[in-house]
């Protein structure tokens, strides 16, 4: 099924990682045997090709590079040392800026949005906090623009968001805004007196010795020597390689390796500082596009580490990130097989109650709209055909057989209807448009 992106055993490549504490131990050179075996499984089905880092809690670290067999597609493989987007983890390092600035006493994050910006339309309700948060009431992309992104300065962007609505009442509902951290980039940026691409260079690249990161844009330190192209899946059949994307901004805009995001966990799980950036025991982020996928994991009381960045966006993202953590702690999970979905019959009255148009809010308002068509259920976005629905029972449809993404009508508490989507490893929520 072909939806806006939003909001995976040719080459291997197996390399110890150095690690700069003198009490870190690494003292064997792959994968442990289970997650090695799951992984390999993983990528043979074709849902994962990326690069793997993880660390136990005696401080042995490993990374691999698990590629899928396409020989069609020479820009697919990639090893330990390649650079990838981190999408989404730059607003983890976002994060950690603040929290140094305010560590030294050059922001407070109760302060208002109206200090930084004075036109800002209700900036005086809106605090750094709840940037940071996605409590703003800020939406997730721009609505009032639909040029390529890329092409905006960051102040252009600044003054784009200005005339953006709010959602909802500062502080009363949270919902993941990009936006929001658009105006945290450039608040770190005006700080220093640079960019937020300065900022990240001067505080952590180039002190953690992250030789291999940067910023995409405004930085003209970056050397981006290796780069993993994002690839997607075609048509549920074909591995294609990602254009260049023009709906990205050019704030936040970074890419690293595994290698050096472990020093970044590594540095701030280490520092008291920012401990505010510990949420149930652990540091971690999420990032993705088109094409791309990223996630960093590190639990403080368990003392362990998980890294993957991937130049493929169809894996079964939650599944992966929720058995890559069981497996560290000791805990059995299945290996990936092959999934073989089977069809049922489901009457017409049934498939009809389904009908109408979701909004699926926290994907940043896709719409898609189903509709009875020939017996079936068929999905819209866009007035375009994105698939049909097949049926696996009266409630739960999918539109490849050999994936476990479903999308599932259901009812909420208050009896309104909403249908649950998957897509690209994540479930999203819709809701019904009276």
């Amino acid at each position: 099924m072909k939806f806006q992106s939003i909001i995976i055993f040719a080459i291997s490549c197996i390399t110890l990682v150095s690690c700069k504490n003198e009490d870190t131990k690494s003292t064997q050179t792959s994968i442990p045997g289970s997650i090695d075996q799951y992984m390999t499984a993983l990528t043979k089905l074709k849902q994962f090709n990326g690069v793997l880092l993880i660390e136990d809690s005696l401080g042995n670290a490993f990374s691999k590079a698990y590629n899928i067999e396409d020989g069609n597609v020479p820009s697919l493989p990639v090893t330990v040392e390649h650079q990838f987007d981190l999408r989404s983890i730059a607003k983890l390092l976002a994060k950690a800026s603040l929290i140094k600035l305010e560590h030294e006493g050059k922001i407070h994050f109760d302060q208002k949005l109206s200090e930084f910006f004075p036109d800002f339309p209700r900036g005086d309700e809106i605090t750094i906090d709840q940037l940071m948060h996605h409590k703003s009431g800020l939406g997730r992309e721009l609505s009032n623009y639909e040029g390529p992104n890329a092409q905006l300065s960051p102040n252009e962007i600044i003054e784009l968001i200005h005339q953006e609505k709010l959602e909802f009442e500062p502080g009363q509902d949270s919902r993941y805004s990009n936006l929001g951290f658009q105006l945290l980039y450039k608040i770190v940026g005006d700080l220093s007196g640079g960019t937020y691409a300065d900022y990240l260079r001067n505080n952590f690249f180039d002190p953690l010795g992250m030789d291999n990161s940067g910023s995409h844009y405004l930085d003209p330190k970056a050397r981006l020597d290796n780069y993993a192209y994002g690839h997607f899946l075609y048509d549920m059949d074909s591995v294609q390689k990602v254009g260049k994307d023009d709906s990205d901004m050019q704030q936040g805009h970074t890419f690293s390796t595994v290698n050096d995001m472990k020093k970044f966990l590594d540095f701030i799980g280490s520092n008291k500082i920012y401990e505010e950036l510990i949420e149930d025991d652990a540091i971690s982020h999420a990032g993705g596009s088109k094409g791309k996928r990223a996630w960093v994991y590190s639990d403080q009381k368990k003392n362990y580490k998980i890294i993957f960045l991937a130049n493929y966006d169809n894996i079964p993202f939650s599944n992966l990130t929720k058995d890559l953590r069981d497996m560290m702690e000791g805990k059995e999970v299945e290996i990936p097989v092959e999934v073989k979905r089977q069809a049922v019959e489901v009457a017409a009255s049934i498939l009809k109650n389904y009908t109408g148009t979701y909004d699926f809010v926290d994907a940043g308002h896709i719409l898609i709209s189903i509709k009875f068509e020939d017996g079936g259920l068929n999905a819209y976005q866009k007035g375009e055909l994105a698939g049909a629905l097949i049926p696996e029972n009266d409630s739960t449809f999918f539109w490849d057989a050999k994936s476990k993404e479903s999308f599932i009508f259901t009812t909420d508490e208050e009896g309104n209807q909403k249908a649950l989507m998957d897509f690209q490893g994540v479930r999203w929520d819709g809701v019904l448009i009276k």
